[in-house]
Order: C-alpha cells, then structure tokens, then sequence
C-alpha cells in the first residue's frame, strides 16, 4: 500500500472572501496582544536584571556540611552532592529503585504521522485550485496522535493503553540542607534503568495481561505480535532514573531548607546548576540567559504583530486576486509593508516600556542620539561649492577673506584700451563694482565700469572679475574709453545690489596717478582690480565673427548657441 495520499480542492471567490474576513478578524486580536507581550517582557527583563544583581551582592557561600543559623533568611551559595534516601516505586508494574531522586515511565506507540505539502494555482476571477499531497510514515510517539482528518487507511487507536509517569522523592537534601520542590523539579539528568533478571520476568509478565506478545530488547519492553515486524497500536516501554549528581544552588537559607529569595523588586531568585560552579559564574549565566529569553520573546512578539498585520491584509490580497498575477505582486507588497509596520510598532511599544522601566537610561540615550543626529547634521553641512569644466571645485571665499594684491603688481591699462570680456559658461552671480578716479581729479563725476559679460548658463561666481591683459608695446588703441554701464546679456542674469557691511564693493582706484578728463567723458586710469580668485572660464571654446563696426558673433560649438556682443565706440 503506497504511502501517499493528493487531494484537489477548488474555492471560490466568495468563499475565499468570506474565509479572509474571519482570518482578518483572528489578525487584529493577534496584533494587539503583541502589545501587552512586548510591554511585560521589557518590565520582565528589568526586574530580572535588578534582582540578579542585587543578588550578586548579598550572596552569602557557605559549607554544606556546616549550616550556621547566622544565615537564616540571607542569599547563599552552595554546592554538593543532591541525594535522597526514599525508595521510589511504580506501583503498576512493581519496579522499586531505592536512593533515586526520580523515577519514569515512558511508554511509546507505533502510529501514522503526516506530512503535507500543498501548491495552490489562482485563477482569472478569484478561484483557487489547491493540490496537497499528503505523505504518511511510521514513528514511535509517546504523544497521541489524532488521526481523525487521515484517510481511513491511516488512521491511529484512539488511546494508549499503557501511559507514561513521573515519580520524585519528596526529600532531597544538599548536605544539611533540603531542596525546595522548584530546585528538585529542575534536576532532570535521565538515564535508562537496569533491571536484574526477575524485575525483567515481572515486568513481562504485567504487560502480557495486555492484548499482544510481550518481547524485551534492551531497554524496551515490546507488546506487540512481531518484534521485527511492528504494527499500527504496538507499544514499547522503558524505565529511567535520575541518580544523585553534583549541583550548585543559589537560594535563601530557611530554617532547613532552601527556597526562592525574594528581592527588593519582588523578583523570586532561585539559580541552579549542574557540577560545582561558582556564585559569581552562576550569576553570568543567568544574566545571559535574561538576555537571550528577552530577545526571544521580544522577536515572538514582533512576529505576532507580524503576522496579525498579514491576517489583516489577507482581505486586501483576496480583492486584488481577481487577476492572478495582481493577486501575487499585491501579496508581495503586503509582506513587505507588514514587515515594517511590526517592526516600527515594536520598537515603539519597547521604547515607551523602556521609558516606564528605565526612564534614566533611555534620557540618556535619547540625549545620545540627539547629540549624533547634530553631528551627522553638522558634518553634512559643507561650503557651497562652483563647478568649473577644467578646474573641478571652486570653494566659496569666506566673508572677510580677500587677499591684497601687492603694490607694483597691478599691470597698467592705456587709456582707450577695452578690457578683454571674460566668457564665461555657467551662470554667475556678480555685484556691481566701480572704478573711481582719484579724490579731487574728476568733479561731480564718477566712471562707473560695470562687468560685462556675456554668459550662455547661469552659475554663481562671487567677487569673480576677468581682467584685462596689457597690449603688447606699442599696439596702437582702436577705441578710447567704453562708455559706462553699456552690457549685452545673451541670457537673464541676476544681479543682486550687494548688502551693506556683507560684501565691501571692490573699488578700482588709480595708484597716486593725475589725469585730466572733461566732464563728458569717462575714462578709466591704471585701474587696479583687487580679485581673490581670478580666473576666465571658458569650458567650451567659442567663434567670433565681426558681424559690423560695433559688434561680435559669439558661437559657443558645444551647445550651438549664438551671442551678439556690442563693442563700445570712442566717446
């Protein structure tokens, strides 16, 4: 008879919608209990923290062999031999062990397990086909397996005949003192009983009273009509102790007794270990296991809130499963936005608990993540910077920061010579400057000599100049002084007026030099240019053509722009 067992089921739309409300219901109840679940262990994982520590500075070591009554009602610590003089018996099948702490009986059943695996296909409208194929195997179980949903060919007894139990001494003593029954339950080192030949004739004669042949192959005992050869329903029995052994013991001394301390926080402290191990390595321990049970209940409760929130959504995914492949991107989205959504809850749920439980240490890390999320603002901060083609990056210069030009240095411009006009390719912004004559020379007469630039993008440039080159000697000037304030803007340019005390205006003033000009001329002497950081920006080379007597074709080749540009006449 083949092991195996597909079934095909189809579900529609409706009742697909109508399932996924019920489910949607079960998430929001699963959702909000993750509340409370998170908000306890915070509270939980405090107070174990505060008593073990309070602990680790009251406990007391003392000798088992030597109980002193100075000590009665303080933390000690002890370690020995746990052993006990009662004689424990299972009385169903008359097997005694004397000076054992426990006594058990394990009794397993030969029955059907399932597995399952299941692919579901959806289809236009909503529908589903599931296709679950179902695997069975044989497995000894000391668990009853229902089997009321298998197929009629798999289906286990109902009940066991024969069940398991547990049987402990009463008293079990640590030198002079007596275990609590908190400490006995936890000393759990089982091993398989030896039976003598007559306790092994006794036992086989006690389970043949039940339906079967009883066979023993070491440790079980069998019921069952082929011991090579088991069947649905055989059993199988065994014995085991838990034999005297070495532990350490953390416990409040009372009277003769020891039993869970009560600390300050009315957190029970209670620690046990295997072997002789000392008070201060039992403490790490339970410190570390505080930790690793937080963060286990902590990641439970995430997936609670987790999957509520998935429950929630499933109506979401069963609307959009009309078409297939919408149904599945939906489903996609769904996950992942629950994924964030339990997660943001829960780290809001523990952060308030840990307001509540340790209100000094998350002032302080809040005050420390302040402080980090200023230095990771401040440090993002940098100096506006201007992208030039063949320069890379110009910083800004600082307010206050402009250098002098050395005297001498500033190369003499003739009288009628037109500055060279710098080109440049992204946008700037440049303050009105002046070039003013020397006090006294020129009456009721400033020559301002605005910039003149032609400019193809806008960029930024502050206090940026272009300077004009001294002609070769004895070049002959075509043109005399440029009449003031005359500029051609191929594009907009802002020029903002410069605030006062933020930017002082770069004045031009003529080094100690007198020239006569008439009133209706302006003329520019030895001007000299103070510029921090000169430089003319050409990233793109450009073609001039004369286009007149007045004027220049500018043609940038990489954008294909072109640019008229008016040169001045003679005044």
């Amino acid at each position: 008879m083949p092991n195996a067992y597909t079934a095909v089921t189809h579900q529609g739309y409706g009742e697909r919608l109508s399932s996924s409300l019920i489910v949607a219901l079960i998430g929001i109840v699963l959702f909000f209990v993750a509340f409370p679940v998170l908000f306890w262990n915070e509270g939980r994982s405090v107070h174990r923290a505060q008593a073990l520590e309070e602990g680790e500075k009251i406990v007391v070591p003392i000798d088992i062999n030597n109980v002193l009554e100075n000590n009665n009602g303080k933390l000690v610590h002890l370690s020995g031999r746990a052993t006990t003089d009662e004689v424990l018996t299972d009385i169903e099948f008359d097997v005694g062990v004397a000076s054992v702490i426990k006594l058990r009986r394990v009794v397993e059943m030969y029955q059907w397990k399932e597995s399952a695996n299941s692919e579901t296909e959806g289809h236009w409208g909503g529908s589903t086909t599931t296709t679950n194929e179902y695997k069975y195997s044989h497995i000894w179980s000391a668990n009853l397996i229902d089997s009321d949903k298998f197929p009629e060919s798999y289906r286990n007894l109902k009940e066991m005949k024969i069940s398991g139990e547990t049987f402990t001494a009463q008293q079990v003593t640590l030198g002079e003192l007596n275990l609590s029954n908190t400490l006995i339950g936890r000393i759990n080192k089982y091993r398989d009983l030896q039976l003598d030949e007559n306790m092994r004739r006794q036992v086989l004669e006690k389970l043949s009273t039940y339906e079967g042949k009883t066979y023993f192959s070491a440790p079980y005992f069998y019921v069952g009509e082929n011991l090579n050869d088991h069947k649905i329903g055989d059993l199988r029995v065994k014995f085991e102790v838990v034999q005297p052994t070495t532990i350490s013991v953390i416990a409040e001394q009372f009277g003769d007794r020891l039993t869970a301390y009560m600390t300050q926080v009315d957190e029970p402290l209670e620690l046990f270990a295997y072997g002789k191990v000392t008070a201060k390595e039992m403490f790490k321990r339970a410190k570390e296991g505080n930790v690793m049970k937080t963060w286990f209940i902590r990641l439970g409760g995430f997936f609670m809130m987790f999957f509520g929130i998935l429950m929630v959504f499933s109506v979401l995914r069963v609307l959009a499963s009309i078409v297939p492949f919408l149904g599945k991107f939906v489903a996609m989205l769904i996950s992942i936005a629950s994924f964030f959504i339990a997660a943001i809850f829960s780290l809001i749920t523990i952060g308030i608990a840990w307001l509540f439980y340790r209100p000094l240490l998350s002032v302080i890390l809040f005050v420390i993540a302040a402080v980090f999320l200023y230095l990771l603002k401040f440090m993002r901060k940098k100096p506006q910077q201007i992208m030039t083609p063949e320069m890379g990056i110009i910083p800004q210069q600082p307010m206050g920061m402009i250098p002098q030009q050395p005297m001498g240095m500033v190369p003499q411009q003739p009288i009628g010579m037109v500055p060279q006009q710098a080109v440049i390719a992204q946008p700037m912004l440049v303050p009105q400057q002046q070039a003013v004559a020397p006090m006294g020379m020129i009456p009721q007469q400033q020559a301002v000599i605005p910039q003149q630039a032609v400019i193809a993008q806008p960029m930024l440039v502050p206090q940026q100049q272009a300077v004009a080159s001294q002609p070769p000697m004895g070049a002959i000037p075509q043109q005399q002084a440029v009449v003031p304030q005359q500029a051609v803007i191929a594009q907009p340019m802002l020029i903002p007026q410069q605030p006062m005390g933020v930017f002082p205006q770069q004045q031009a003033v003529a080094p100690q030099q007198m020239v006569m000009v008439p009133q209706q001329q302006a003329v520019a002497p030895q001007q000299v240019v103070m510029v921090p950081q000169q430089q003319t920006v050409a990233p793109q080379p450009a073609l001039f053509q004369t286009l007149g007597n007045n004027s220049l074709m500018q043609q940038n080749e990489g954008t294909g722009l072109a640019f008229e540009t008016v040169v001045p006449q003679k005044v």
